[in-house]
């Protein structure tokens, strides 16, 4: 299994933000403000996550719509990475979040079980690819006005790249 890792720090306060990577798995974490490098064992996070337990939603796809899923099947799990996303024509833009922390505003295309995304750095504007498999998080139902106001922002900031307006 390859695996890739990045550290960035992007504020005086040392909110140290780490991506972690692997085919086929996407993981983010956004550890506490005050967190410093140290407190990150390895800078690779335990991206396990329970399969997807849908799995009509696994084998046909996704409709047009706004979703919600979490390493969690309850939402705003702290120390959880959680994605919210709008698919509309197999086209997707949302943000990977954990509560109470940072947000990544990420947009791309949907097929099937997997997003394959361009995620933008919040810090720095710069963007790279990932893939994110849906069956490795589990969807909730139950999507916040918080979560709605996070998606709203990275439509808005991405519209142009999503939907060409």
């Amino acid at each position: 299994m390859v695996l890739t890792y990045l550290i960035l720090t992007g504020s005086l306060e040392a909110l140290a933000i780490v991506l972690a990577l692997s085919p086929g798995n996407f993981g983010i974490g956004f550890p506490a403000r005050g967190t410093q490098h140290s407190d990150i064992k390895s800078g690779v996070l335990d991206s396990q996550s329970p399969p997807n337990p849908a799995p009509d939603t696994a084998s046909t796809g996704l409709a047009e719509g706004i979703y919600l899923y979490g390493q969690s099947s309850q939402p705003d799990e702290i120390k959880k990475e959680y994605f919210v996303f709008e698919m509309w024509q197999s086209k997707v833009v949302g943000a990977f979040y954990l509560p109470r922390s940072a947000f990544y505003c990420f947009y791309g295309t949907g097929d099937r079980t997997q997003l394959n995304l361009t995620v933008v750095d919040s810090y720095d504007g710069s963007h790279s690819p990932y893939s994110v498999n849906l069956q490795q998080y589990y969807p909730i139902s139950a999507i916040s006005e918080n979560d709605r106001r996070i998606l709203g922002i990275c439509k808005e900031a991405h519209k142009q790249q999503v939907w060409g307006k």
